[in-house]
């Protein structure tokens, strides 16, 4: 029996020997101490079984063969030793005087050290089999003069078998004392919603994020006020404030676009695939580290009672946790929570096991990399005490007592992160939402993400009330000791009491929301890679809030401790800057307040460029699609705020989906994009200054509605003869314009032109298959204008001599419009746009020409968009729409592209550079998204763009407008970027800069600013 089984007997009470191992399991290398030729104790020995040489005193010995044993009667059977795994070490100790006792051999070797006795005859050995040591009976250890010891407890050897031949009862495992886990949380469980300490309970809420920027004022006070309100309503608690992050899923963004698109372009030889640029747009969204924004509270709402402790200890024993008496009594509490923070204001809900688990995660590794999928794999939500290890495991903490950063390690994966933690500290009056942003949002600005912490104490009026009265005669007292010394005192001690005093009336006669009070600790933290780049970081937070917030932020000691506030439940580093202000203020820090934009299925066309970053994403036919709403998007910007190469890039991005695209660009830029290897083979590019006689007759230019697009019903029929009689109506229309834009303003202003045209088109059918030779031919057969009818036409016979003119008379070609490329570009190029500030009269032959080319030329673009498929996305992008302003057929060109949209799953673009173009035709209510570029130019053009927005006027957003797309005045360099206010189809409204630059290729062909020749740029 060794040491370690008298030990476990002693505790155990068990005298049942351990099983016996036979002697040729037995390999050690301290066997061979025994034999007969063992050196003497003080002789330093290296010795080896079966034979090997020995040293001796520094001399190498061979060892002598093995002789055979003699045959000798078998001793008597006594227990066998049990040989050790890992032999005992040697210490080297006088030895100690003990009687001779019988026993293993084992127990005496160990009581007499260095006495060793002659082996005894063994059995002869088979070949193969290493010598077994034969039982020895141990000598009687010498007297010495060293005091005497107690010989050791021993167990008495186990009673022999009994002769009735039953058998003896099998021996008892003995018991074991588990090692607890080490767990580094003061968290004990988790269930549901709720985390467990051994003193408190806390409620955990997922709080969404709200919109701020470009929102009136009014609405701001109205949400500020509706949360100072459920903070007030939880007086009494602590909470616990968390702002972490999540990298956006880009994967899933990914699949979802793939999922969306049903038939891409074919892919193109030398090209980019659709899959590489899926895979491209990926790459740019990590680089750029996108992240979102999530906002978790929890309220510390339950002490909890020895007695609860005490059950829970006692279930854990039995592999359980907390009691169903304890939660029964703990739901109540949370559903008047729950009614609380659900109101309007946070509009919070109980946080998902998945979310909580995130938290977790987040707050133990600090600005490091997310989790991989296996760390989310079970989602009941149920976290016992051992199973709390898997969130602090792969973490390692390496800190100094005054170290500036924490470095955190994951030793799975080896990331090393270097974390710093600011306090905030003194702060200046800030006046939210009229000059200031949320003073808890604002860091999110910068380009790398940050966490945010905060421990907040909310005080009841009571409480409040005390720490008032508490403070008012700390004054009092200062006061009075100066008085006792015949000193003056400081002035700031009575504008102090009297603040006091007007504070203390406030709270009495007040709501509570105005006398609550909250008492907080507000951590953030920042990451870096590196020491040097953690450190840098923290000095620009630190630096931007004290520009442009008024918000001291320092850097303490206790750096560990402090990051260990991020996770829930752990203590208070220190008290120290401890803030105290009204639940208003604590309202107004908003750390939930969001720059979001767009959906999450369109195609990446930038990022925010507000309070935060954001990746944005548009798809245009989402609005028809899923939100039912019209498909008309309008673009408003002064000359180059980048209209074109937005309205270029939407293009492109949805010609890769399939979509079949028809952009109208009168100057002629955007006919470039037909060049790109994966669009040549599916675009065509339609010059109308070269075109074909009758390209743009404007009596086919409008569609004939079919039965096919109405319900088979009576109801049907009835929509469809009204439908075609909009379409004569609107024919007739739009050939009276082009008839008047096409004859001398002069004439066009007489009221007989207007009455002869009129008669004319009357007596046309209005039908696609009729032309304008025929309005003029029956301008020649009025009788009863006499000479002015025949006057008339004759200057139109005029106006068709011209090339340009020939345009719009006859019969368009056949397949003009039946085209089935993906891309169509319709442009004018080398056509001078006329000036509409100048008056008609001075236009040139020319520009007058240009004026019912653009008309038809619209209508040419959206034309194609009716045919085919009626459900097949389809996108139309018109430029230089100011131009349709003053017609009648140009506002009704409109209303029926907005309105047809929706039942064509038609994508509308209209850009122009003057808003009230927009506004003047009175579609306002019916344009979904809304895109406003740079107009620094002039005020009130900027007051009409906002009004598209739908954003308050004259409180300061025109200055936003006028500074986007800036340059810096001190740099030569082009700006590589532009920058829009965006309005989505809900409502939402964001700075948006555009990015489209992980499209190889796309910015060199969408780039319409001039420069020199090359010989000119190298000579330069």
């Amino acid at each position: 029996m060794t040491t370690d089984d008298m030990e476990i007997t002693e505790m155990t009470g068990n005298t049942t020997p351990p099983p016996r191992r036979s002697p040729d399991e037995i390999e050690s290398p301290f066997l061979d101490l025994f034999d007969a030729d063992a050196p003497i104790p003080n002789a330093v020995a290296v010795l080896r079984r079966g034979g090997a040489a020995r040293v001796v005193d520094g001399t190498t010995v061979p060892s002598a063969p093995p002789q055979q044993p003699q045959q000798q009667p078998a001793p008597a059977p006594q227990p066998q030793p049990r040989a050790a795994a890992t032999p005992p070490p040697i210490r080297v100790t006088p030895p100690v005087a003990a009687p001779p006792v019988s026993g293993p051999p084992s127990a005496a070797r160990r009581e007499a050290p260095g006495r060793h006795t002659r082996p005894a005859q063994q059995p002869p050995q088979r070949r193969g089999e290493e010598p077994a040591m034969a039982p020895r009976q141990p000598e009687p250890a010498p007297q010495r003069r060293s005091a005497p010891t107690a010989p050791p407890r021993r167990t008495p050897p186990p009673p022999p078998p009994s002769s009735t031949g039953k058998k003896a009862p099998p021996p008892k495992a003995p018991k074991t004392k588990d090692r607890d886990p080490s767990v580094e949380l003061a968290m004990t469980e988790i269930a549901g919603h709720l985390t467990f300490t051994p003193h408190a309970v806390t409620a955990w809420y997922w709080v969404p994020e709200v919109r701020w920027s470009f929102r009136p004022d009014a609405e701001r006070e109205a949400l500020l006020d509706a949360i100072a309100e459920q903070y007030a309503g939880l007086a009494g608690f602590r909470l616990h404030i968390r702002r972490t992050t999540q990298p956006f899923p880009s994967a899933a963004w990914a699949r979802t676009v793939d999922q969306l698109t049903a038939r891409p372009l074919p892919n193109v030889e030398g090209a980019t695939s659709w899959s590489d640029h899926l895979v491209a747009a990926q790459r740019h969204l990590m680089e750029i580290n996108h992240a979102e924004g999530r906002t978790y509270l929890g309220v510390t709402f339950a002490r909890r009672s020895i007695g609860d402790s005490w059950v829970e200890k006692l279930a854990r024993a039995f592999g359980k946790g907390t009691s169903n008496g304890e939660r029964t009594k703990l739901g109540k509490a949370v559903e008047q929570f729950d009614e609380v923070l659900g109101a309007f204001g946070m509009r919070g809900r109980r946080a998902s096991a998945t979310e909580l688990e995130w938290l977790l995660y987040r707050s133990v590794a600090l600005c490091m990399d997310p989790p991989g999928p296996e760390l989310l794999t079970v989602q009941h939500g149920q976290w016992q005490a051992g199973d709390l290890l898997a969130l602090t495991e792969q973490i390692e903490r390496y800190r100094t007592p005054y170290g500036s950063t924490v470095k955190l390690v994951n030793r799975i994966t080896g990331e090393e992160r270097h974390v710093a933690v600011l306090t905030v500290g003194r702060m200046e009056p800030l006046e939210i939402p009229e000059r200031h942003e949320p003073w808890l949002h604002f860091h999110e600005r910068l380009p790398y993400s940050m966490e945010l912490s905060s421990r907040v104490d909310i005080l009841g009026q009571s409480d409040s009330f005390k720490n008032l009265e508490q403070r008012l005669r700390m004054i009092r007292s200062q006061q009075l000791d100066y008085m006792e010394h015949g000193m003056d005192a400081p002035p700031e001690l009575e504008r102090l009491a009297k603040r006091a005093l007007v504070i203390g009336d406030e709270m009495t006669t007040g709501l509570p929301v105005d006398s609550a009070r909250a008492h907080g600790w507000h951590r953030i933290a920042v990451g870096g890679d590196t020491r040097e780049e953690c450190l840098e970081r923290a000095r620009k937070v630190i630096q931007t809030y004290g520009r442009e917030m008024r918000i001291s932020l320092q850097h303490p000691k206790q750096q560990e401790l402090l990051a260990r506030e991020f996770i829930p439940g752990e203590p208070i580093a220190n008290s120290g800057y401890l803030r105290r202000m009204p639940v208003k203020l604590l309202a107004a820090a908003l750390p939930q307040a969001a720059s979001t934009v767009g959906d999450t299925r369109g195609d990446l066309i930038g990022r925010t460029a507000g309070t935060s970053r954001r990746p944005v994403f548009l798809d245009l036919h989402f609005p028809m699609e899923v939100r039912e709403r019209s498909g008309l998007g309008v673009f408003v910007a002064e000359p180059g705020g980048g209209k074109s190469t937005l309205l270029g890039a939407l293009g492109y991005l949805a010609a890769r989906r399939g979509v079949r695209v028809t952009l109208l660009d009168p100057s002629g830029p955007l006919a470039r994009l037909a060049s790109m290897p994966e669009l040549r083979p599916f675009s065509r590019v339609i010059n109308l200054t070269g075109s074909e006689q009758g390209t743009l007759a404007p009596y086919a230019l409008i569609p004939t509605p079919t039965r096919d697009e109405f319900s088979a019903d009576a109801s049907g029929d009835r929509e469809f003869d009204i439908a075609v009689s909009n379409a004569r109506a609107e024919r007739r229309m739009l050939v009276q314009d082009i008839a008047s834009m096409l004859v001398p303003p002069q004439v066009a202003r007489e009221a007989s032109t207007a009455t002869l045209l009129r008669h004319a088109v009357r007596t046309v059918p209005a039908e696609e298959t009729s032309t304008l030779d025929d309005v003029v031919e029956c301008l020649r057969n009025v009788s009863d204008s006499g000479s002015d009818g025949r006057e008339l036409a004759n200057l139109l016979l005029d106006t068709a001599e011209m090339p340009l003119a020939l345009l719009f008379f006859g019969s368009p070609p056949p397949g003009l419009l039946d085209s089935n490329s993906a891309l169509t570009v319709i442009t004018m190029a080398g056509l001078r746009l006329p000036d509409l500030k100048i008056e008609r009269e001075y236009w040139s032959a020319e520009e007058a020409l240009a004026l019912p080319m653009l008309h038809t030329a619209h209508r040419l673009a959206v034309r194609r968009c009716y045919s085919g498929d009626m459900h097949q996305r389809k996108l139309v992008g018109l430029d230089e729409a100011h131009f349709m302003e003053g017609w009648r057929s140009g506002r009704s060109f409109l209303v029926r592209l907005a309105r047809d949209s929706r039942k064509w799953n038609l994508a509308a673009l209209v850009a122009s550079q003057n808003p009230k173009d927009i506004l003047g035709l009175d579609v306002q209510n019916l344009v979904s998204t809304v895109m406003v570029g740079r107009i620094a130019e002039d005020s009130e053009i900027a007051s009409e763009a906002l009004r598209l927005l739908r954003v308050p006027t004259d409180v300061g957003y025109e200055a936003v407008l006028a500074t986007l797309s800036q340059a810096d005045g001190g740099s030569s360099a082009r700006l590589g970027y532009r920058e829009f206010v965006v309005r989505d189809v809900d409502g939402r409204v964001q700075k948006v800069r555009v990015d489209v630059s992980y499209v190889e290729g796309l910015l060199n062909v969408l780039d319409t600013t001039p420069t020199g020749s090359a010989e000119a740029t190298k000579a330069g």
